[in-house]
């Protein structure tokens, strides 16, 4: 087996004490972060903005445990004025919500056409590189793997999972063909499961 190495800062160090599992030759590992254009919480004190009409305000209720669908029986609404910082936190399709307050963890992912939405400051975004706005990185967050990670980086009396935690996560990345292969097999196999 070969030595990973990562280099932070101009300087090279192996972490194949890191490693939760082999991978074949021809996958690599990396960082999340590495994968993400970029990671941000939502805004705080937006509850003075709420309203009945206007934008989405996605909230940890909007999530969900075992899945990335996002549940949308209850949204809540925003309208906010002109002078409130909403651009760092205004999603777009592919963006994955995150909770990092509570029950860490919990997914959700905005899909193509979504309506104009925030979120508020116990949900992250992750917002992913053109090439990987797929489904393989939401997946692989639902895993024993991703969760055993989320539940060992929490801090503090009520759970919490910090913005710089979540881009640590390593993350084996298949060449792009597999991947898309490997997402054809998961959907052929949800869809089977569906009509059960």
């Amino acid at each position: 087996m070969s030595s990973y190495y990562e280099k932070v800062d101009g300087i090279e160090r192996c972490i194949d004490d890191e490693l939760p599992f082999e991978i074949p030759e021809s996958w690599e590992w990396c960082r999340l972060k590495s994968l993400t254009e970029n990671i941000t919480s939502g805004s705080r004190d937006w509850a003075k903005y709420y309203s009945t009409t206007g934008a989405a305000f996605l909230r940890m209720g909007n999530l969900s445990k075992n899945s990335f669908d996002l549940r949308l029986e209850h949204i809540q609404r925003v309208s906010i004025p002109s002078k409130a910082e909403g651009t760092r936190t205004s999603l777009q399709s592919g963006d994955l919500l995150f909770s990092i307050t509570g029950d860490v963890g919990m997914l959700g992912l905005i899909p193509d056409g979504f309506e104009k939405a925030y979120i508020n400051q116990h949900t992250a975004m992750i917002r992913f590189l053109p090439e990987m706005r797929n489904k393989y990185i939401p997946y692989l967050l639902l895993t024993d793997y991703a969760q055993k990670f989320y539940n060992a980086n929490q801090h503090g009396i009520k759970n919490s999972f910090r913005l710089d935690s979540i881009g640590e996560l390593l993350v084996s990345i298949p060449p792009e063909k597999e991947l898309f292969r490997i997402l054809q097999r998961i959907s052929l196999v949800l869809s089977k499961i569906a009509v059960l």
